[in-house]
């Protein structure tokens, strides 16, 4: 077997290193900002007593963790390829006096281990990450599989860094975007644009899930709105937790990475800096 090079992509197929301490923080405050703009569920979905929930790719267990203090009678289960991150949701679960948790080491890209009909429900959320345009339709019939008749399932993604005034992020957002085509995680065949939300439906459907449903989502992270410190502080991890992927698809000199970065990092706090981020929830029932 070769060697691993500076060339070579995290062998977990994620675009971060799983395992990363400041990947794991930055993932903490992400999805706890998500789940403040767009709540836990959609408003349709709403869990009976009893019911086993599963998130796939929980990363630290947010989502998780809210879901088990929320419903305290259904059982959640969390699977994520990190240890660290396991270990740390672990933890949480026992320091809060969360029982009805669990959490698992899976590989999400790999078939799943558990039994067919599972879970009464399956939530995935920003699993574009590690997800191949290849892999998608294969994890959707995992959790179609894993679904009882009637559960519904959750996808939500986003769609890019956003629209923004800023043209130091602008430019960031278009090199991110093509290093993600480059690891073949794009349905879009050019620009700025991941193309998840367009396909999103497409793909639930072609699984074999019924009555869909979409919303599309977004978080204004202008200077002075309530996003606006959460996003910057979640971008001056992520981009830079990034540059190793960009330099090493040749899409930028790790000197110019580094300037970009800081240019980015200095407009996004100028008075007139205008931005909105796009993402999209889509979800629907196993036949009954």
């Amino acid at each position: 077997m070769p060697e691993p090079t500076e060339d070579t992509p995290p062998a977990t197929g994620y675009v971060v290193d799983a395992e990363n301490v400041a990947e794991m923080a930055r993932l903490i405050r992400q999805a706890r900002t998500l789940s403040e703009h767009f709540g836990l569920l959609p408003e349709s979905i709403a869990p009976s007593p009893g019911e086993r929930i599963l998130d796939i790719g929980c990363g630290s267990g947010e989502w998780a963790l809210a879901m088990a203090e929320r419903f305290p009678d259904s059982r959640i289960t969390g699977i994520d390829i990190s240890e660290r991150m396991i270990a740390y949701a672990r933890y949480v679960a026992h320091d809060r006096g969360i029982v009805n948790i669990q959490f698992e080491v899976m590989d999400a890209c790999q078939p799943v281990a558990f039994s067919d009909a599972s879970f009464d429900m399956i939530n995935t959320r920003f699993i574009v990450g590690f997800m191949s345009t290849v892999l998608w339709p294969r994890l959707l019939r995992e959790c179609f599989r894993l679904l009882r008749p009637g559960g519904p399932f959750c996808s939500c993604e986003p769609e890019s860094l956003g629209t923004t005034t800023s043209l130091s992020l602008a430019q960031y957002n278009l090199v991110i975007t093509q290093a993600m085509r480059k690891a073949g995680k794009c349905f879009s065949p050019s620009g700025e644009q991941l193309g998840i939300t367009a396909v999103q439906h497409r793909l639930l459907q072609e699984a074999g899930f019924q009555h869909l449903r979409q919303e599309a989502l977004g978080i204004n992270y202008s200077i002075g709105m309530p996003a606006h410190l959460a996003m910057v502080e979640n971008f001056q991890t992520f981009l830079k937790l990034l540059q190793p992927l960009i330099v090493r698809n040749g899409l930028a000199t790790q000197e110019y990475i580094e300037i970009l970065y800081a240019r980015t990092l200095e407009e996004m706090q100028v008075d007139d800096f205008c931005a909105m981020a796009f993402f999209q929830r889509v979800w629907g029932n196993k036949p009954a």
